[in-house]
């Protein structure tokens, strides 16, 4: 048996000017009218290059997560409370913003919206930390990109090449070294106008993770030299936890149910790093 990737599709539906939704709710026996009525508001103001999230929902809200386009989601603190509100600043250019919501039923709610913004005639760098704890590097501008460059902690400069299909724009990923380093990228218009931007971020290992099918059951091994710290993982729809303190190796094992069984993983060490594993698996 074995594991293989598995991507989740989701259809949506129109919700309004510019926003769709995807609502899932578990009492499939309910009429419609009433799912419709459990769906929480969800009002997004921009002012400038910012814009505020408001949710209002008539049952508590215990978790509301947002990303863009296919990036690290981030979480907006509920503490339970049926009215949430957050500012976030817009990223240069045409991006999605989605936004998942759920409530103390554990109905789920889904939304997203498109957003443009212009440049100022200097180029637009931004550095983001991955899911995978890698920096991702995106630089755009109006005019076409000369070059874009980075270093480690001041050492020598590294060239991205440019994308001749777009010039304007440059994406690309970069490992971070072990320890705390400072990462310095530039970027240089054709105008010779250039933008420098610089972030602190600590490089960690990850854990190793294996997953073994024996059978009806499924081994799950992860470890790491500088001590696991915790397993969460989703199969077939139910959170798990393993937790047993500071140790080097963890090794659990699930019972599965019969026919295919689908796996959702996430093992992290005592520095922070994550390893993240998706798959499935089958059962005769």
């Amino acid at each position: 048996m074995f594991f293989a990737i598995s991507i989740l599709l989701f259809g949506v539906i129109l919700l309004g000017e510019g926003m769709y939704s995807i609502y899932k709710n578990r009492q499939n026996e309910e009429p419609p009218v009433e799912i419709e009525s459990q769906i929480p508001n969800v009002n997004i103001t921009r002012v400038e290059e910012n814009i505020t999230i408001d949710i209002a929902h008539n049952v508590s809200l215990t978790k509301v997560l947002y990303y863009w386009n296919d990036e690290e989601e981030k979480e907006i603190i509920t503490n339970n409370a049926m009215n949430v509100s957050e500012t976030i600043t817009l990223p240069f250019g045409s991006n999605i913003l989605h936004i998942k919501v759920v409530d103390k039923n554990g109905n789920e709610s889904e939304f997203q919206k498109e957003y443009i913004v212009e440049g100022d005639g200097t180029p637009v760098v931004e550095l983001l930390i991955t899911s995978d704890n890698k920096i991702r590097i995106k630089a755009q501008d109006n005019a076409k990109l000369q070059y874009v460059q980075y270093c480690w902690n001041n050492e020598n400069y590294q060239k991205i090449n440019i994308n001749l299909e777009d010039p304007t724009y440059i994406e690309y990923t970069i490992d971070i070294p072990l320890g705390q380093n400072t990462l310095k990228v530039e970027a240089v218009n054709s105008n010779n106008i250039s933008t420098i931007k610089e972030l602190e971020v600590k490089g960690v290992k990850r854990p190793l993770v294996t997953l073994k099918q024996e059978g009806d059951n499924l081994i799950i091994r992860a470890e790491d030299e500088n001590l696991m710290k915790v397993i969460n993982y989703i199969l077939n729809g139910q959170k798990y936890q393993i937790n047993v303190g500071e140790v080097k190796v963890i090794t659990h094992t699930q019972s599965l149910q019969k026919g295919e069984n689908y796996i959702e993983l996430s093992a992290e060490n005592v520095d922070g790093g994550i390893t993240q594993v998706k798959g499935r698996c089958f059962v005769n």
